[in-house]
């Protein structure tokens, strides 16, 4: 459970594994970074509850979360790049199917057949990384930089096509991506090999509860993440802007996000993820209490951009956690089903308790969700660190 060294012998990963984890990690996530149109759509468009359109998210994120999960022990014995390419095929037929349909009970088994390639994909993302890469964070902090500048044009087109065609056109739009980035997946390597990690000695696997413990910090985490963001296109129209304008708020704050993803990138695990992870929840609650209990146009853009900022830096630490307990990359592709759960479980939670207690009661989900989150996140860390220190004591005296 100890960490590969990251400084200048760290052998530098091959462009082909970066570009098709990279891909992967896009695909199978993107109805992730397109739920609050997808949800917004699903309410303009069938004239469905906050409740019911969560419900409807919740079923394609929930089967994402069982479906990478599951395929998580067998990743290491088959080929990620068939897998991959059987996934995304699956996924797609799923996706394009969903334009055109209007049946609440159809759509709800589309998305969750949507859900099944887009679990498999993503699963296979973080555990060629893991399991290949020779500094995982790093690669993570890249999956970030291109959610960030890729969403961009994603939150301009979503705004846009959701405004105009509803659900539809949300649908559409993650249709075409999935369909222009599926030949990147012939750049997965086929074969397993293991972790590169230099002359650093191989360690024990993590204890089962230490990885239990980390894949429930991401989880939580994830959860409070996407409850306040499953509900920015409501919470901008309370805050006076309508679907196009939130739309564009979140291009903006895709674009400055960047910023979070590329410190994290360059800041990496320098100085451990103790103080970065600290930092990151402290901010995610005070701006999502800004953003909840807020009906101030300026501070909603403000606090919804900021969110992009930390949620960019957020992600590469708390997937870190996963990766840098087994080299098999076991724990990471489980630690996507655990980042998929939360995202299932956010947008019902929080529609149930916005229907409770209205957005206040949303603010207090997202900072008991995060406070518990952040209490096991500091336990994995503390125990990856004395383990580390452990296994230099016996090199030194070896």
């Amino acid at each position: 459970m100890t960490e590969a060294a990251n400084g200048p012998s760290t052998p530098r990963d091959p462009a082909s594994l970066v570009i098709g984890a990279i891909a992967a990690q896009v695909i199978g996530a993107l109805v992730t970074q397109m739920a609050p149109f997808m949800i917004g759509g699903l309410m303009a468009g069938l004239s469905l509850s906050e409740r019911d359109a969560g419900f409807v998210a919740s079923v394609e994120f929930l089967t994402l979360a069982l479906t990478a999960i599951a395929i998580a022990p067998i990743l290491p014995r088959v080929s990620n790049r068939r897998v991959g390419l059987a996934a995304v095929a699956l996924a797609l037929l799923a996706q394009v199917a969903s334009i055109f349909f209007n049946s609440l009970a159809a759509l709800v088994i589309l998305r969750g057949i949507a859900g099944i390639g887009e679990g498999a994909v993503c699963a296979i993302s973080l555990s060629i990384v893991a399991s290949r890469s020779s500094n995982p964070d790093k690669v993570y902090g890249y999956f970030q930089i291109v959610w960030a500048l890729g969403s961009v044009a994603l939150f301009a087109l979503g705004g846009q096509l959701t405004a105009a065609f509803a659900h539809r056109g949300a649908f559409a739009l993650i249709a075409g991506v999935t369909l222009v980035l599926a030949p990147l997946l012939f750049l997965i390597p086929d074969n397993r090999a293991g972790r590169s990690s230099g002359p650093e000695r191989e360690a024990a696997p993590a204890p089962p509860l230490l990885g239990v413990m980390t894949l429930a910090a991401i989880m939580l985490y994830l959860t409070a993440s996407a409850a306040s963001y499953a509900f920015i296109a409501p919470l901008g129209e309370r805050a006076g802007l309508d679907t196009g304008a939130v739309g564009y708020v979140l291009m903006v704050g895709s674009l400055v996000g960047l910023s979070g993803a590329a410190a994290a990138t360059a800041l990496n695990v320098r100085r451990g993820r103790a103080l970065p992870i600290s930092g990151f929840c402290v901010a995610f609650i005070l701006f999502t209490a800004a953003l909840c209990l807020s009906r101030d146009p300026t501070v909603y853009v403000v606090a919804l951009i900021a969110s992009f900022i930390i949620f960019y830096f957020s992600v590469p630490y708390m997937l870190g956690l996963a990766a840098a307990l087994d080299r098999s990359g076991r724990w990471a592709a489980a630690a996507c089903s655990a980042y998929l759960l939360g995202f299932a479980l956010g947008p019902v939670a929080a529609g149930a308790v916005i229907g409770a207690a209205d957005y206040a009661g949303l603010t207090f989900l997202c900072v008991a969700l995060t406070t518990v989150a952040w209490g096991l996140a500091m336990i994995v860390d503390r125990q990856l660190s004395v383990g580390t220190r452990a296994v230099l004591r016996t090199d030194a005296a070896a």
